[in-house]
């Protein structure tokens, strides 16, 4: 553009730019970080420069349910090998937990954010558990930065259950500084009763994962989380939904006003029961993966905004883990970072859901409920330059050996998909350039809902 003197660090050109709700060819123009200027054509007037022919540039994908071990079992991931995966699979921002070193108070979440710091590829927010003797003391911790509370209505993972008065109690303090809370629902003394029953009948096969935590469990859960929801006023966001009634539930108490999101994994759209008698350990994940059908029911869901999140839950074990014991024993959980993009972008290939709806699902509602929009989460000028490449034509097969997470393995192992995420930047930074790793541990920065408005600036959008 003629009279155009900004010196952009790096500038994207002939893109076809894909929001939520649009899709439009363009270049964008990258300066300290942020997205400086979009244009229908080039401006040329960058450091660098990607040319973007035949690609398709979305926001960096949000992943706000991520559980990288570190500090903790490092043996199943750490932060430079969860967020070089992450990366790896188009994700731009990760929110993290880990069940082995919970974040509980302010002086956990600071010592936590120094460690992973020089440690991350993409950006972190962190996750806080709430345990029973943490209530009341709650508020301190969100003012420090912490993006999420999680909460089990069930003892898993060794963390310990909330009961219905703790559980009422807990959603009073959140909602009254307005604060985010994520639940893992299964009804405890459910779970314990099926469990119980079939350890009595010595049972030990792969189908226990499905009869142990069974559907009930979370119906219930759900039923009494969701009416909590709207009785306190907090907002809370039902986590990994593994079947359609659940939604039913939600729908209920959302006409009431309940401020209820729906959180969906891709387990539960790519997998069955019949995945987990079959593979056992390696598709032992909680809740299950359910009969076959709720797949193509979820996706449904999906499609018409009845479920507004999709995150991975990603929660790796290495093979050796896995086999480790019996199928009580071993950890549930399985790796999902750097395959859930590329296996949605599949079905986007088959007709089945469209890339603008993949984008809503897992980066601009996952912002826009954690409170990082319109930093994060969107193409717009003042945004963080936080962008995916895509080649929504490349096909090819997803190998247990090209696995960057530690875990070493995927669920997917052996399935031929069409649509990858070539290239990733975090913050104007190249992370991942033609699939191969390109940045440093210590790229990626913390993040939290305090930081989201956008300083103004000499930034602008041009026709």
């Amino acid at each position: 553009m003629k009279g155009w003197d900004k010196v952009f660090d790096l500038e994207i050109i002939n893109a076809e730019i894909v929001t939520s709700t649009n899709s439009y060819k363009g270049s964008i123009s990258i300066k300290d970080g942020k997205i400086a200027a979009i244009s229908e054509t080039p401006l040329r007037n960058a450091k660098q420069t990607i040319d973007a022919a035949g690609l398709h540039l979305v926001p960096g994908m949000v992943d706000q349910h991520v559980h990288f071990m570190d500090p903790g079992e490092t043996s199943r991931e750490d932060f430079i090998h969860g967020t070089q995966a992450a990366a790896m699979g188009g994700i731009t921002t990760v929110i993290e937990h880990t069940h082995a070193v919970p974040v509980r108070s302010v002086e956990d979440y600071e010592k936590k954010i120094k460690h992973v710091s020089a440690r991350s590829l993409v950006d972190f927010g962190l996750t806080a558990h709430v345990f029973p003797e943490d209530l009341g003391n709650l508020r301190a911790l969100w003012e420090s930065g912490v993006v999420l509370f999680k909460i089990f209505t069930c003892t898993t993972h060794g963390i310990p259950t909330l009961n219905n008065d703790q559980l009422f109690r807990a959603f009073q303090e959140i909602a009254s500084f307005d604060g985010r809370v994520l639940v893992h629902c299964e009804d405890d003394a459910i779970t314990e009763g099926n469990e119980q029953r079939l350890k009595n009948a010595h049972r030990c096969d792969n189908e226990i994962v499905s009869e142990w935590r069974s559907e009930t469990a979370e119906d219930i859960a759900v039923a009494n989380v969701a009416l909590m929801a709207r009785m306190t006023g907090v907002t809370a966001t039902i986590a990994h939904i593994s079947h359609s009634f659940v939604i039913d539930l939600i729908k209920r108490e959302q006409a009431e006003g309940a401020k209820i999101y729906a959180e969906v994994c891709p387990q539960y759209l790519f997998l069955d029961e019949e995945t987990v008698k079959e593979k056992g350990p390696f598709a032992k994940f909680t809740p299950p993966a359910r009969a076959k059908g709720q797949n193509n029911r979820l996706l449904e869901l999906i499609n018409d905004g009845s479920i507004q999140l999709l995150s991975t839950d990603h929660a790796p074990s290495t093979a050796e883990q896995k086999l480790t014991g019996t199928i009580w024993d071993c950890n549930f959980g399985l790796p999902g970072v750097e395959t859930t993009l590329p296996m949605m972008l599949n079905l986007v290939h088959e007709g089945k859901i469209t890339l603008q709806r993949v984008v809503q699902l897992f980066s601009e509602m996952p912002a826009k409920v954690l409170g990082l929009y319109p930093r994060k989460g969107c193409i717009v000028v003042g945004a963080d330059a936080d962008l995916a490449l895509l080649d929504l034509s490349r096909k090819w097969m997803i190998k247990n050996e090209e696995i960057i997470s530690k875990a070493g393995w995927s669920p997917y192992d052996g399935i031929q998909i069409t649509g990858m995420p070539v290239t990733t930047i975090v913050r104007g930074n190249i992370v991942v350039e033609n699939r191969k790793i390109v940045g440093e541990p210590g790229i990626g920065a913390p993040v939290t809902r305090l930081q989201t408005g956008n300083k103004k600036s000499d930034t602008v959008l041009i026709n």
